[in-house]
């Protein structure tokens, strides 16, 4: 019997409960993983809080029919998307993934989907198109905060058509996403203004970006950093910084944002991310880069596999200003 966190309401992270969960047969094109860590993402406690408004928004200036098809929700609902683990069991027509592999891999639902699974479990079936193998120099830990920032990154460069010679912003670049698309801009010969906080400077430096403190006269600041023209700016962060971009000069086939907000598509710049990655292959590329320590995976803090721990790591998430990821250890 094994163990995963869920939740029966929308609510903070007093609402997760622990539950227990038989031992599930992978289906078809499907893998069984014996999970040993688990990265959290923002995603996770915006979906459990019940905070689908600001993405309900934006999916009716987009794709009105899209949302209202998909918007019922069931619970319970499982929590967290991205894992690391050892395949336990393979499905029917899995033929490139094997008992015994280790992975890493990703959920990728849309909280108004009505799949309820969760990667905070101690035993995950997940559908073997979301799972590769992990390069062996790379810990579970590390493997395990790599598949929603790897997506996301890689998506949101394919559709700004970033290339080697651009000169790139990124808002939040020491974020758990930012920080990867900071060091993903840098491995493809781009040069990276990174906005964060005045403590996360040097962090920023040791990722290959350029830093600039966020605040007043950011515009300005931005110019006076870039060794030339900027070309490019990705938000992570959301705000005012869609403006920015404008402000740069940039237009809306220019700008990306990963926050969804109406006024940001209404100004033209492009929503993207992980809707635009190719899957399976951007989150290879990055897995091999950070086992060859060309994108380095900044662990903030460890939690271990209780309730208690995993309603803390969620609050301390919540919060914001969290440098690098926050990981679940079920070694």
């Amino acid at each position: 019997m094994g163990r995963a966190i869920e939740y029966r309401r929308f609510g903070g992270p007093e609402v997760l409960e622990e539950a227990e969960c038989p031992a599930q047969a992978p289906g078809d094109a499907e893998v069984r993983v014996a999970v040993r860590a688990v990265g959290l993402n923002p995603l996770d406690f915006k979906t459990f809080e019940g905070d689908l408004r600001g993405l309900e928004r934006v999916q009716r200036v987009i794709h009105p029919r899209r949302w209202l098809e998909g918007a019922s929700v069931r619970f319970p609902r499982g929590v967290a998307r991205d894992f690391a683990g050892i395949i336990d069991a393979v499905g029917a027509n899995v033929t490139d993934l094997s008992v015994g592999d280790a992975v890493l891999g990703t959920l990728r639902s849309a909280p108004g989907q009505a799949d309820t699974r969760g990667a905070l479990t101690t035993e995950l079936v997940a559908p073997a198109d979301g799972v590769v193998k992990k390069p062996a120099p790379l810990p579970f830990t590390q493997a395990a905060c790599l598949g929603v920032a790897s997506q996301t990154a890689c998506g949101a460069f394919r559709k700004l058509n970033l290339h080697e010679g651009d000169v790139i912003v990124i808002s939040a670049a020491a974020g758990g996403v930012g920080s990867v698309a900071s060091q993903l801009a840098v491995s493809r010969g781009a040069t990276v203004i990174g906005i964060a906080g005045a403590r996360n400077m040097d962090y920023l430096r040791s990722l290959g970006a350029i830093p600039v403190t966020y605040g007043d006269n950011l515009t300005s600041r931005v110019r006076e950093a870039a060794p030339s023209p900027v070309t490019k700016l990705l938000d992570c962060y959301g705000g005012t910084y869609v403006r920015l971009g404008r402000d740069l000069g940039l237009t809306g086939r220019s700008i990306g944002t990963l926050v969804p907000s109406p006024a940001a598509i209404l100004r033209g710049a492009q929503f993207t991310g992980s809707r635009h990655s190719s899957g399976r292959r951007d989150l290879e590329e990055v897995a091999q880069l950070a086992a060859d320590d060309a994108i380095k995976v900044e662990l903030a803090r460890t939690y271990s596999f209780t309730l208690e721990q995993i309603r803390a790591a969620y609050t301390e998430l919540a919060k914001g200003h969290v440098r690098g990821k926050l990981v679940i250890d079920l070694s």
